[in-house]
């Protein structure tokens, strides 16, 4: 497993310059990247150009978010999908590794046995565009009550919904976002990521409920930098990833509104330094951060 900066999870923007030296300066060995904005550099300059600050370094990148809704009327979902077709090239041309996507939690078009169908049927369809440049698609679901607010039908909230729906997916590069928030909101079980197959998860998310606020009532909102135990210890959840043979992207998220009077390099430092503490407790060697490598060979020179 490695270390995975993503902004987005953990609310923060920023000039991707300023968000590259944080990924750097903290020791993260992924970065997910702001497709939207990285279009627009590009259709400003050249995707050369837009690409030259992350081509500098060695990040891995990781992913970006499908603006692909797939709860939408169906002449709106078409122009989203061929809308994806040139984003997919520019990620292919970056060497992306993934993009995310999240399923309805909810759903005013049908009930859930068709409505399954219409979703399985669409995620396969932007499977086949992203798998088209060898990107893989990473699924998650909302477990918050928010999510499905006003909805006639529920759909998917709980992890064995996820687990079920990308199972049915018959393309080969879609799998699943394990995020701790939403696993345990959704009643889920360390059990249940121990019986995951390594490769067929895109990402890990990690992330706590606020202090005060009950599991059965957190929103989106009341999410916090993971802590090593509570009502799903994280060090276990590790533990669970370790024994199943998962190696990849691994990061810290919470509500940008919990950190509102922090500064960014406050909120992607204590996200480290949590996660750095998990893998830790879980056996798994950690890398030193760049600053740590200078206070320990003052005299050598660090590359990054």
């Amino acid at each position: 497993m490695y270390k995975n900066f993503s902004p987005a999870a953990l609310g923060i923007t920023g000039r991707q310059s300023e968000l590259i030296e944080l990924a750097l300066t903290y020791g993260f060995r992924g970065f997910d990247i702001d497709m939207a904005d990285m279009r627009r550099r590009s259709l400003r300059a050249t995707p050369e150009d837009a690409f030259k600050y992350l081509r500098a370094t060695d990040l891995v990148i990781g992913g970006f978010d499908v603006d692909v809704e797939l709860d939408a009327d169906d002449d709106v979902y078409k122009s989203q999908l061929a809308a994806l077709h040139p984003v997919a090239d520019l990620a292919a041309q970056w060497k992306v590794h993934h993009a995310f996507v999240n399923v309805p939690a909810a759903t005013d078009r049908a009930a859930y046995p068709e409505y399954f169908e219409v979703i399985r049927a669409r995620l396969t369809q932007v499977a086949e565009v992203l798998g088209a440049r060898k990107l893989r698609l990473g699924v998650g679901f909302s477990a918050c009550s928010e999510s499905a607010a006003g909805k006639t039908f529920p759909f998917i909230t709980k992890p064995d919904g996820l687990i079920a729906l990308v199972k049915a997916v018959p393309s080969e590069n879609v799998g699943l976002i394990v995020d701790s928030y939403h696993w345990l909101l959704g009643d889920g079980s360390l059990d249940q990521i121990g019986g995951l197959d390594a490769k067929k998860i895109v990402t890990v998310r990690l992330g706590s409920v606020a202090q005060g606020v009950a599991v059965a009532d957190a929103q989106k909102a009341d999410r916090v930098l993971p802590v090593l135990e509570g009502p799903l210890s994280h060090v276990a959840t590790v533990l669970k990833l370790k024994a199943i043979g998962y190696e990849g992207p691994i990061g810290p998220s919470a509500s940008g509104t919990q950190y509102k009077d922090e500064t960014r390099e406050f909120i992607v430092s204590s996200g480290q330094e949590v996660i750095d503490a998990i893998l830790t407790q879980a056996g798994i060697t950690v890398p030193p951060r760049p600053c740590e490598l200078v206070s320990q060979y003052p005299d050598e020179p660090v590359v990054v």
